[in-house]
This record gives structure tokens, C-alpha cells and sequence, in this order.
């Protein structure tokens, strides 16, 4: 059976198809042509009107207009109707010819004298390039590269309003004093927005944690330490964080959210935070030596030592990215925390946090290399602590504990910092040198840390007790030298004021 031809009926017939062609010299066009052509025209004007009704809609008007289906046309890259109410507006005019009636623009008489007279623009320059001082130590020259000063003053920023405010000396005839009101900083409403639920979501579960506001917290934290829009929330973040800490101090979990709040911080690569370390320093150590925190049972999470662990790790990042830019944060940090493990009535807690706290500092930032004896660490904790241990074991008997063993931590941790600061070279100890009687090392060092010494006499008792002794020794050596620079000092005036009265008998001679 043969295959029969299937026929394209639409709105645009194959018999205008034909017609056109005709209009164009093509005579005897296939009927299957012509129906092909027919179909593909139809399809492009169907585009055509659902492109037009699309700015009809965007519009909003529901009749279409002349001027929706020249903007489809300009879509397209086709081009515009001609003879309608177009944006061109260009006139047809009508001509017979042989073949019918043809409608076409009119063209411009051009008036070739006129184009003769015009003068012809000169031929433009070729690039090149030129290098020219933009400023010479902050001044710009005066070259014609460089705005003039009338360009620069007229671009000027307008100065900010003040407010002229009487006061007493103005009574007495003085001008008024000139108050120039602060500038606020304005937020974004995105970031308005963001910053109260990222409060939201650190705040959530302060009644009772349950495992989905651990998750908001969680994505709240990864948000700000991956996010990079955040560099304008970074002083109120900070003024939060230290707004928890120093209202809260009774309550682990809220102190837990705000050190996580500020390791995240510190963690984004794109937050500048340096400006605000005297903002972020001090809540930090108020969690590594403040006595407040509330005694809790072993197996509660959080718990002190996690929270003082926690912000001692914090501040040892922070002095690792920051102690080198600014030399005076690393002594004043260690100043503060030796204050803190020496004070008097401190508590175990704080004394213990002050510990974990000097621990990074004389290793990581601020460790000085191990040279003659001494060994490495920071010489301020190597030559104060080393010199005070059995005032300090006695402070620490005096204070109560909180729970068994608290002690026996305290003094574990500060051992801890001590052989890590004062360790002493492989080669400067003698390995085969007997250990001291316990009278001997209780006399030095006090019951405490004599004990603790003994105990671990093998895993560095041997290393802090030489070092200590050739601190001792230092320290008494330093001394002599300063008294005998004393007695020559002495000995020198004495001299010269014996020439001076000989010399003065000489003359009266």
C-alpha cells in the first residue's frame, strides 16, 4: 500500500507562499516546498506574538500595541514594521512599476556641493602611552594629567554640619564652641536582619538545649565562619559576645556560645578583627581568671575547665595572628595572667586558667629559642615563676577546693608550664646526677611542687630543677655585678672629691 503524502493545514496557506515567491521571480514552486515554507512561517509568527504579548503583560495593559511587537522584532534582531505607528515614524510613498504597486521609503537627497564645502575632520592621533606622577609624597604636581585644584575643590566632600552650642565661655564674650555630632554606622536592612537571627540562633535552647537548636547554632557558626559579607557586623558581633560573657557569667553553656561565636570570627579569612582586640581580649581572659564559674558535676557538659580550655586556645590563636603586628599585647597578656596565678585569693580555678593560658604563650607566640641553660619559653614567666614556687604552693594550700583533686590539677598544670618554659638543653643536665632529698627540694620549692617534682623526677623534674637553680644562680650573679658597679661608682666619687681638695690647697699654696 502506498504511503500517502500527510497535508499542513494552518492559518498561513501555501497559496500566499506561492504568491510571494511569484513576487520575487520564483515561478512553479512546488506544492511540498510551498507547505514546508507555510509551516516555518507560521512558527516564526507565532514567536513573534508570544514575545509581543510578553511586554504587553510586562506593561500591564491587555491590549496589544504596535510598539509591543517592534520591541519583540528588536528581541529577535529582525527588522522593524514599516508603514504602522512604529518608533521610526518614517513616511512610505507609492510607486507603480511594471510588476504592480510597490510602497518604499523615500531616500535622502543628499546636495553634493554641501559635502564638497564641508571641511574634513582631522585624522585622530594614534594610542599611545605616557607615564606621569600621580602624587609625589602624598602632593600631586601641577601637569595637565592631574586635576587642578578648581576641579578638586569643586569635587570636594561637603564638610559635616556642626553645631554651635553655648557655654560658659561664651558668656564671658568667647565665640561659641563648634560640636560636630557623630556620624552613625548605618546597616543594611539584609544585614539587620541577619544579625538578629544569628543572635536568635546562638541565644536558642538557653531554657533547654535540644538537639535541633544545637543544629541552628551549628549552621549559625559555620555562617559566620565562612560567610564573607559580614565585615560591617563585626564590632556589634564582638559587643555581644562580650555583653554574654559578662552577664552570664553563671551560665556555662551562654559562655560556651559566645567563645565559639568569637573563634568563628576568627576563623573567617575575610573579618578584620584587629581593630577591635581591645574589645575582644578582655572577655577572653575574664573566662580564663574570673572565679565565678559555678562549681558542676563531672560528667555536665559544658564544665569550668572546658570553658577556661576554650578561651585559652581562643587567645592563643589570637596572639599567634596578632602578638607580631602589635608588640605590646603579648607582654601585657602575659602580665595579666601571671597577676592572675600569683594573686591573692584567686581561686584554684583561676589559677588553674591562668596556667592553661601561660602554657601556649611559652611555647607557641612569644617562645624565645633555647640558648646556654635557660632553655627556651618567654623570660618573664621563666624568671618569675621559677623564683616564686613555694610562695605560690603556699597560696594555693590556702585556697579551697571545689572538688577532690583540685589541687593536685592546679599545681599539675602549673608544673606543666614551668618545664615547658625553663627546659633546659639535653646537654646542660646531667643525666647521672643523684636526686635531692625531698627535705632538700620541700625547702626550695615547698611541699606541693617538692613532691611533684620527685613524682617526675624522669619526665622533666630533673630539667626544672637545674634550670631553676641556673636562674637562681643568674639572678644572684646579677646582683653581685649590680653592688660591685655600686662600689666602684662610690669609689670613683670618693677619688675625684680627694683631687678636688688637693687641687684646692695647691691654689691657696
Amino acid at each position: 500500500m502506498a504511503r500517502q503524502t500527510s497535508t499542513v493545514s494552518g492559518v498561513w496557506k501555501k497559496d500566499s507562499v506561492k504568491d510571494v515567491a511569484e513576487s520575487v521571480g520564483i515561478a512553479n514552486l512546488p506544492d511540498e516546498v510551498a507547505g514546508a515554507l507555510a509551516g516555518d512561517v507560521e512558527y516564526r509568527l507565532w514567536e513573534i506574538i508570544e514575545e509581543s504579548m510578553k511586554f504587553m503583560r510586562h506593561a500591564r495593559r491587555t491590549r496589544l500595541k504596535v510598539e509591543d511587537v517592534d520591541q519583540a522584532l528588536k528581541v529577535r534582531n529582525l527588522e522593524p514594521l514599516w508603514g504602522f505607528a512604529s518608533s521610526s515614524q518614517m513616511p512610505f510613498k507609492k510607486t507603480v512599476t511594471a510588476t504592480g504597486t510597490v510602497y518604499h521609503v523615500e531616500d535622502e537627497e543628499v546636495d553634493l556641493s554641501k559635502v564638497i564645502k564641508t571641511e574634513i575632520p582631522s585624522v585622530p592621533r594614534d594610542i599611545s602611552f605616557t607615564a606621569h606622577w600621580l602624587a609625589i609624597e602624598g602632593v600631586q604636581p601641577l601637569i595637565k594629567e592631574n586635576p587642578t585644584p578648581q576641579e578638586l575643590a569643586r569635587y570636594a566632600p561637603k564638610p559635616a554640619s556642626t553645631a554651635l552650642i553655648p557655654s560658659a565661655s561664651s558668656a564671658a564674650g568667647q565665640p561659641p564652641s563648634a560640636v560636630t555630632p557623630l556620624v552613625k554606622h548605618v546597616l543594611s536592612r539584609e544585614l539587620q536582619l541577619y544579625f538578629t537571627r544569628l543572635v536568635d540562633a546562638l541565644g536558642a535552647g538557653t531554657q533547654g538545649a535540644t538537639e535541633s537548636s544545637s543544629e541552628v547554632r551549628e549552621a549559625a557558626l559555620g555562617s559566620v565562619r565562612h560567610d564573607p559579607g559580614l565585615h560591617q557586623l563585626v564590632p556589634y558581633l564582638i559587643a555581644w559576645g562580650g555583653e554574654q560573657i559578662a552577664n552570664n557569667l553563671h551560665d556555662l553553656p551562654a559562655l560556651q556560645r559566645a567563645l565559639d561565636l568569637f573563634h568563628a570570627m576568627l576563623e573567617n579569612p575575610t573579618l578584620f578583627v584587629e581593630p577591635y582586640l581591645h574589645q575582644l581580649t578582655p572577655p577572653i581572659l575574664t573566662c580564663l581568671l574570673t572565679s565565678a564559674l559555678p562549681p558542676v558535676p563531672s560528667d555536665t557538659y559544658p564544665s569550668p575547665p572546658t570553658i577556661r580550655t576554650l578561651a585559652a586556645s581562643l587567645l592563643h590563636l589570637l596572639l599567634e595572628r596578632h602578638a607580631y603586628a602589635y608588640p605590646s599585647l603579648l607582654p601585657r597578656v602575659t602580665k595579666t595572667l601571671l597577676r592572675g596565678l600569683a594573686g591573692e585569693n584567686r581561686g584554684l580555678g583561676a589559677r588553674w586558667g591562668a596556667a592553661r593560658g601561660l602554657s601556649g604563650i611559652v611555647v607557641g607566640v612569644g617562645a624565645e629559642p633555647a640558648t646556654g641553660g635557660t632553655g627556651g619559653g618567654n623570660k618573664a614567666v621563666r624568671e618569675w615563676i621559677g623564683g616564686g614556687l613555694k610562695p605560690l604552693g603556699e597560696m594555693i594550700e590556702r585556697e579551697d577546693e571545689t572538688y577532690e583533686g583540685e589541687r593536685q590539677d592546679v599545681v599539675r598544670e602549673i608544673f606543666n608550664v614551668l618545664k615547658e618554659s625553663v627546659l633546659s638543653l639535653p646537654s646542660s643536665a646531667d643525666s647521672s646526677a643523684p636526686r635531692p632529698p625531698l627535705s632538700d627540694l620541700t625547702d626550695r620549692y615547698g611541699s606541693l611542687f617538692a613532691s611533684t617534682i620527685e613524682a617526675q623526677w624522669e619526665q622533666g623534674g630533673r630539667d626544672v630543677h637545674h634550670a631553676v637553680a641556673g636562674i637562681q644562680q643568674q639572678l644572684e650573679q646579677e646582683d653581685a655585678e649590680a653592688e660591685a658597679e655600686g662600689e666602684d661608682e662610690g669609689d670613683a666619687e670618693g677619688d675625684e672629691d680627694e683631687e678636688d681638695e688637693e687641687d684646692g690647697g695647691a691654689m691657696e699654696e
